[in-house]
């Protein structure tokens, strides 16, 4: 396995030390630089080679998302991490393609399994977004009298409307099926298919947001490039900002 570089960004100390305390256990991992203050980081990468970095997110003077743009942008070969306590940042932040989201404090477990898979994207030579390419694959469902073969990247959600199933592709359009929301369900979880509510089932990869209603009782999810009201069940509001954070 080669030596790496990594990079530790995070306003607070104490976390830096923590993680570092992590790190240092892993002898790949040949040296670790930390910044507490963000203001300095493009500097330090001008003159340093890294290959990853754990960012934080809600940092003083430059956002870690913001940062990150910055650094996929000028330094396109650096991977990326994201460490922060608020798991509601990861519908954020898979716009940006991380290897892993880990949430505060780290668990030594889920560190490894983030480096595992850091390895992995950089032993290959390829980025996360590259990586996150996969062959096209189908399901297939039913109506009355016809079978319909459908691309599960093309699938934005599927709605459950009286008895009948209503999958909402590409372009708008809709197939009904008579296959339950069970099936359905069983079907697509294994694609990182959610059920936030009895009614909807949703690809966590096209969440943009998570808001609360307008009367500040529930929430909502915006899908991208799709004008519908998907809501979010009491009682599934931890468990989705939860399968959000740990899928992108």
């Amino acid at each position: 396995m080669s030596n790496y570089n990594v990079l530790t960004v995070d306003d607070n100390v104490q976390c830096i030390n923590m993680l570092r305390s992590l790190l240092t256990q892993y002898p790949f991992i040949e040296n670790i630089y930390s910044y507490s203050d963000p203001r300095e980081v493009i500097d330090f990468l001008h003159t340093t080679k890294i290959d990853l970095i754990f960012m934080d997110i809600d940092m003083p003077y430059i956002n870690g998302f913001k940062l990150a743009e910055t650094i996929k942008n000028q330094f396109p070969h650096i991977l990326l991490i994201f460490v922060t306590g608020h798991s509601d940042y990861a519908v954020h932040g898979y716009e940006l393609y991380p290897v892993d989201f880990l949430l505060k404090p780290v668990s030594p477990l889920r560190l490894e399994k983030s480096l595992i898979q850091f390895h992995s994207h950089h032993k290959k030579g390829i980025s996360p977004i590259e990586n996150s390419v996969k062959v096209p694959k189908k399901i297939t469902v039913r109506d009355k009298s016809s079978i319909h073969f459908i691309n599960i990247q093309e699938i934005n959600f599927v709605e459950k409307r009286g008895r009948k199933c209503i999958i909402n592709i590409k372009e708008k359009k809709e197939i009904e099926c008579s296959n339950t929301l069970n099936e359905l369900e069983k079907m697509l979880v294994k694609h990182n298919f959610f059920r936030p509510h009895q009614s909807f089932l949703i690809p966590l990869s096209k969440i943009v947001e998570i808001k609360p209603d307008e009367y500040m009782r529930s929430y909502l999810i915006e899908l991208e490039n799709v004008k519908a009201e998907i809501r979010v069940s009491k009682n599934k509001y931890s468990e989705l900002r939860n399968a959000v954070a740990e899928n992108l």
